[in-house]
């Protein structure tokens, strides 16, 4: 697996190169940003925990931009566009934003794969997620890894990458539609675990990806994220800024260094956890590439 990511890796950053030699008398983005005074940021209008179109509830990733758009020292623009129908990365491809927040550093982990990766640069990673455990809270075990569950039954979402690997390697999966599907099983005590993508807390408190004005009680109080569980290196990724990398004119390099500096020295573990627990995400460091072996 370590292999596979460099390899992805080197491929991806040597078209970037040879395009920023051949287009040295391009625009500078950041120059354009600070003079226009404006980030704009591609943003689906409606998926929470992550993102939503209502400022009193905005989303974790459109928490982000502001901060983002705030340490660079302009006002943010946010570009809406409904992901059902439409792709927050092609949608900046056509140069309708200047990055967005909160792309997988991992071509399974993007549903455009790999025709428009090889278009997209990435910045640092700001923080880890993937596919958490969820278990009733009455259930006393808390598992730090797979192993630990080897014998219990895991329920999962059909055709998602955790159905794949439990598969894969052995485990006693059973599939459901949907995530709330999953959620249902475990509340009914059919299954013992569920392995779910880092939203879950989010649904469990929920019952959804849109915010329920009325809802004031939690969706499955009996049920309850795993503290202690770390998903390995099959079902995380780190989480990232995604740029154009051939924008007709324009050099994102100044921009891209621009926002790494800020998540190097800006924004700290402390900060990024307190907004990730505000929408009942988890919160992981970035992963070493060391550990994907």
């Amino acid at each position: 697996m370590r292999y596979r990511i460099l390899l992805w890796i080197l491929l991806f950053t040597l078209p970037v190169l040879m395009l920023h030699n051949a287009d040295a008398d391009a625009d500078d983005a950041l120059e354009e940003i600070e003079k226009k005074g404006v980030l704009t940021v591609c943003m689906d209008v409606r998926n929470l925990p992550y993102s939503n179109a209502d400022p009193d509830l905005p989303g974790l990733n459109v928490e982000i931009a502001h901060l983002l758009a705030e340490e660079l020292g302009v006002k943010l623009e946010l570009h809406w566009l409904n992901t059902l129908r439409d792709s927050l990365l092609a949608d900046m491809l056509r140069g309708h934003c200047d990055c967005v927040i909160g792309i997988p550093i991992e071509e399974r982990a993007m549903s455009e794969a790999v025709q428009l990766g090889k278009r997209v640069d990435f910045s640092k990673p700001y923080y880890g997620t993937g596919y958490v455990l969820i278990k009733r809270k009455d259930l006393q075990k808390s598992p730090k890894t797979l192993e630990d569950i080897k014998l219990e039954t895991i329920g999962t979402e059909a055709g998602s990458i955790a159905s794949d690997v439990l598969r894969q390697t052995g485990y006693n999966r059973r599939i459901y539609p949907s995530q709330i599907a999953v959620l249902d099983a475990l509340q009914k005590g059919e299954i013992a675990y569920g392995c779910m993508w880092a939203n879950s807390g989010w649904l469990i408190e929920k019952g959804s990806r849109i915010q329920r004005a009325a809802q004031t009680e939690t969706a499955y109080p009996e049920l309850e994220v795993v503290d202690s569980y770390i998903p390995p290196p099959r079902l995380r990724w780190n989480v990232s800024i995604a740029f154009s990398k051939n924008t007709p004119k324009l050099d994102t390099q100044a921009l891209q260094d621009a926002v790494n500096t800020i998540i190097e020295q800006k924004w700290s573990e402390e900060k990024l956890k307190g907004l990730s627990q505000k929408y009942h995400l988890p919160y992981f460091a970035p992963f070493q590439e060391d550990d994907k072996k």
